[in-house]
């Protein structure tokens, strides 16, 4: 009998909104003290995370976060005691969330688009490209010199204009710089939900700034002169799933394995067939792929596999917390055991009995998968995967067995061992963790925390694109003269 076919459980990893509050209700000792016990018991990867040789390192960061927590009071500054206190397992796949009662404790700029123009010619702010307005997805922001600084050639603040964000209006701060050397700033970029982070930003041109861990990329739109070249395609809908050609070749991005199902990548894939399997090489592009449904990217294998491939069995860490999880997923939620028929009591206490294990449905290490189809062409595929995590590593682990396939750039992300989130509610915080692990060896060959390695290394600063094009021609060029 498979042990989780009949019951329907739906886990998979939340991500809830946080916002910056203050509430004299919640103790933040308290609350790191439920998190440790959380995470100590219920959290998959807490055994591998945590051993004998770092123990006594473990222990002397966990006191340390005790003596924060008492003197800790804001719940936005609780929580990054949490975070720091989990940044200890690296693992990105580990959230907190505040589930207390909150309000919005925005910052505003009163600013005029008359007048900042105004200013802009009368205060010569010509002469600093960083000041002007700029664009990302959903907002539009003036960059002007920070207000309430004495020092107002290295401080600068995002007021935005224009969102398109229920949570964000006119006015409203949307981040800090402070000028640190040449073209880069300390920053404090407000999230999405107004929960402020202190990151570092890079204004990589007059028209491009980016900010580090963020994904979206700011660009300029005013005034025209510091305007660039109208950008590609591929980077107008770098945070989109789409197919496109790139010099003649075919190119498929993939952002995320889940604002598109695999029902519309088989599409895609049918209606440019004739123009993949003509081409000597594809392009597939997973750079700062979160995740989402393996299952999204099935369609692409048959153009991209050599030949079967192997996957590992994942297992179960079966914790008292995650078995009553999974019970409150299943079909017998709020059953009374004394109505459980035969078969659903031999099933609950086969359950029962794996109680602290770490369990594996098969026996074997791993299962051969190969699609029913596999295509000839293209000859080779470029992978771009720097920064990909959770099933966007999964994919790059299979598409890496592939004969075609030549993976360029810097490591995926690290975000992978552990997956399946569990969430539970603390009190004044939500805390999400991964209940299951990638395979029987994550203590042996790790992927997390840093990531799978490319074929070809290619540094960051360079047109990682451009050059894997420029590769794969000679590659394949060498090929045909051997």
């Amino acid at each position: 009998m498979k042990l989780f076919t009949k019951w329907k459980f739906s886990i998979g990893i939340l991500l809830l909104p946080i916002l910056s509050v203050y509430a004299q209700d919640c103790d933040c000792a308290e609350s790191l003290e439920k998190t440790i016990n959380t995470y100590e018991a219920d959290y998959s990867l807490f055994q591998y995370k945590v051993t004998d040789q770092n123990r006594a390192l473990y222990v002397a960061h966990t006191n340390v976060m005790r003596e924060k927590a008492q003197k800790t009071v804001s719940l936005t500054d609780c929580k990054l005691i949490l975070e720091q206190w989990l940044d200890f397992f690296r693992d990105g796949h580990n959230y907190v969330s505040i589930s207390a009662p909150v309000e919005l404790n925005n910052e505003e700029f009163p600013i005029s688009l008359t007048q900042f123009k105004s200013d802009y010619v009368q205060s010569k702010y010509d002469l600093n490209p960083l000041l002007g307005i700029w664009q990302s997805r959903g907002y539009t922001v003036a960059i002007v010199p920070s207000p309430n600084s004495i020092e107002k050639a290295k401080q600068f603040v995002g007021v935005v204009l224009e969102s398109n964000k229920d949570s964000w209006n006119k006015n409203d701060l949307k981040f800090k710089l402070t000028h640190d050397f040449g073209s880069t700033y300390s920053a404090e970029l407000m999230m999405s939900d107004h929960s402020p982070k202190s990151t570092k930003a890079l204004q990589i041109s007059k028209g491009r700034l980016m900010f580090e861990g963020a994904k979206d990329e700011w660009n300029k739109v005013w005034p025209e002169s510091d305007l660039e070249q109208t950008p590609s395609e591929v980077t107008l809908k770098f945070n989109e799933f789409h197919f496109t050609e790139v010099d003649g070749i075919p190119y498929l991005r993939f952002p995320d394995f889940y604002s598109v199902d695999d029902k519309h990548v088989d599409s895609i894939m049918r209606a440019n067939h004739n123009k993949l399997v003509a081409a000597d090489f594809i392009i597939v592009d997973v750079r700062d792929n979160g995740g989402g449904n393996d299952s999204t990217y099935y369609p692409i294998l048959p153009y991209i596999l050599s030949g079967p491939i192997q996957i590992p069995n994942s297992g179960l860490w079966m914790s008292e917390g995650n078995i009553q999880q999974f019970f409150d997923s299943s079909d017998l939620k709020g059953k009374p055991i004394a109505d459980f028929t035969d078969e659903e009591r031999e099933l609950y206490n086969h359950i029962m009995s794996l109680k602290g294990t770490a369990f594996f449905q098969e026996n074997e290490y791993a299962y051969t998968y190969k699609p029913d189809t596999l295509y000839a062409n293209p000859k080779k595929v470029i992978l771009l995967s720097a920064g990909a995590g959770s099933s966007g590593e999964t994919f790059v682990y299979r598409a890496n067995q592939s004969d075609k396939v030549v993976v360029y750039g810097q490591n995926t992300g690290g975000v992978v061992d552990g997956f399946n989130g569990l969430s539970t509610d603390i009190g004044c915080f939500k805390l999400t963790y991964p209940s299951s692990f990638r395979s029987r060896d994550v203590q042996e060959n790790p992927i997390d925390p840093y990531g799978i390695a490319p074929d070809v290394y290619v540094d960051p600063e360079i047109d990682v694109l451009s050059y894997a094009i420029e590769h794969m021609r000679q590659l394949i060029k060498n090929e045909r003269t051997d």
